[in-house]
């Protein structure tokens, strides 16, 4: 027989942290408003040393803004990400400033120390967006499906932007690397970005603010790529403003309520939203058609779409992956809340029914003994009227607990009524049987007890009759006196 524990004597969402500064709840629409005012003020106004002032103090009131937040924001979620992305606006201002001070004197702005503070910006916001997604559990798929995305846009990105500076000879090589360097980084940069938003579904509305300010940042990036390539771009238009607008939703978001909120998300790192189905689709398509357009026209591009498909096969294949894995698991865990009582977590009817039979196949077979008892709790009804059913749960509950470490691990318990319970106990005769049930008794908690009946495996016994004999069993323990175990009859089944 098995050795009982005791025997020599002995006997386990979102989440909001609301910190609102006292400029209150709506500082961020009037930051907000006050930004797009000033952009609207610079696109408007002729370029000259005004609109450059405009530009350079924007920016530089942004990333004041952004300081000033951190510091009256006690709880603010990841400061440390938010110091990186105000680092990364006093950057930008120093950038502005030299670019336009250049530039209104006649000098040529590209490349120059302007482009390694701009360049600088990049690692600052890369690690911040990749801090501000940190800590809300496994991101496997959120990470795979930004990296879709990041992979499917860096196909028309070469395509478009990185390309035709490659084939231009008139750059010198300090020129090329500074001018693909921006797009390069806007690349890196976009999949960090949609990583934080799959993460948190969209519902934190300080990281969408962000998001749309870092879009606008690297759309602005882009465009000016762009334009420089194609000889349309010129300081003081709408692409200029593209970067102030990204800067106001930068501030807008670190000053949004939200802002103070990690969303500890209970929704499955496998769950794909019909939104996100369709940008992951759209994405897929991306390097398919760059091939269509540029095939027998440029091989170079042709190549490089080649490689994007690929990797965003393996992506696709890796994202499956992980679906099914988390389908197995899923369900597994079905499989066991079938099995289980979901209050104690002991075995229910069903496991218990399926469970029984086997050990009495195994018993007929071996020969080994087998014995069941019934146990019921008295006067329970009562306990419930006296103290709340919340009270009679957390009871059950306790109950279970104390009795686990009194059985073997071949031993089942299974809660079959309110307060009905049965323990199966393969390889156990009647004695050694009464001595566990006797330790349970003693660990019922809250001066409750019980009543027990004790019924062992016979030849020809089907699961009801040796049920039934342990039920009838305990139910002689109640008429004589309750508290206490009784065995079964010992006469035939049949």
């Amino acid at each position: 027989m098995g050795q009982y524990h005791g025997d020599s004597g002995t006997t386990s969402g979102i989440g909001a942290v609301s910190n609102e500064v006292p400029a209150g709840r709506d500082a961020w629409r009037w930051l907000l408003l006050g930004g797009l005012i000033l952009t609207l003020f610079y696109v408007v106004i002729p370029y000259g040393r005004l609109a450059s002032a405009v530009y350079v103090v924007t920016t530089a009131l942004a990333a004041i803004a952004v300081i000033l937040a951190v510091k009256r924001r006690l709880q603010l979620f990841r400061p440390a990400a938010w110091r990186l992305i105000a680092s990364a606006l006093a950057l930008a201002a120093c950038g502005h400033a030299v670019w336009y001070w250049l530039d209104l004197r006649g000098l040529e702005p590209f490349p120059s120390l302007a482009d390694a503070f701009y360049l600088a910006v990049y690692p600052l916001f890369m690690a911040a967006l990749w801090m501000l997604g940190q800590g809300s559990g496994r991101d496997e798929g959120a990470l795979s499906d930004a990296l879709i995305v990041g992979i499917a846009a860096a196909v028309p990105g070469w395509a478009l932007l990185i390309a035709p500076y490659l084939e231009d000879p008139n750059l010198t090589l300090v020129q090329l690397l500074v001018a693909t360097a921006y797009p390069v980084a806007d690349l890196i940069m976009l999949p960090l970005a949609l990583r934080l938003v799959f993460l948190h579904r969209g519902r934190v509305a300080a990281h969408l603010f962000l998001l749309w300010g870092m879009l606008a940042y690297m759309a602005a990036d882009l465009l000016y790529a762009h334009g420089n390539s194609a000889g349309w771009y010129g300081p003081g238009g709408l692409t200029d403003g593209l970067w102030l607008v990204a800067y106001v939703l930068i501030v807008a978001a670190i000053w949004h309520p939200s802002a103070a909120s990690e969303l500890r998300s209970h929704v499955s790192i496998a769950e794909l939203s019909g939104r996100r189905l369709v940008v992951l689709g759209a994405a897929s398509m991306l390097a398919p058609s760059v091939i269509l357009v540029t095939a027998g026209v440029d091989v170079e591009v042709v190549r490089v779409a080649a490689i994007g498909s690929i990797l965003l096969f393996l992506l696709v294949m890796h994202r499956m992956a992980g679906l099914m894995r988390k389908t197995h698991r899923q369900a597994d865990e079905l499989a066991k809340l079938s099995r289980t009582d979901p209050l104690t977590g002991a075995a229910n009817r069903r496991q218990l029914d399926v469970e029984l039979e086997r050990e009495m196949s195994r018993a007929r077979r071996s020969g080994l003994p087998l014995t069941l008892a019934f146990i019921d709790l008295d006067h329970f009804k009562r306990y419930n009227d006296t103290h709340g059913h919340n009270a009679g749960d957390a009871l059950l509950e306790t109950l279970v607990d104390g009795w686990r470490p009194v059985l073997r691990d071949l031993d089942l318990l299974a809660r079959i009524g309110g307060e009905e319970f049965v323990v199966v106990m393969p390889d156990t005769d009647v004695d050694e049987a009464r001595r566990v049930v006797e330790r349970m008794r003693q660990r019922i908690p809250q001066q409750q007890t019980c009543s027990a009946g004790i019924a062992d495996y016979r030849a020809g016994d089907t699961a009801e009759m040796l049920l039934a004999r342990a039920d009838r069993a305990m139910y002689a323990a109640k008429h004589n006196g309750r508290n206490q175990v009784a065995l079964a009859e010992k006469e035939s089944p049949h």
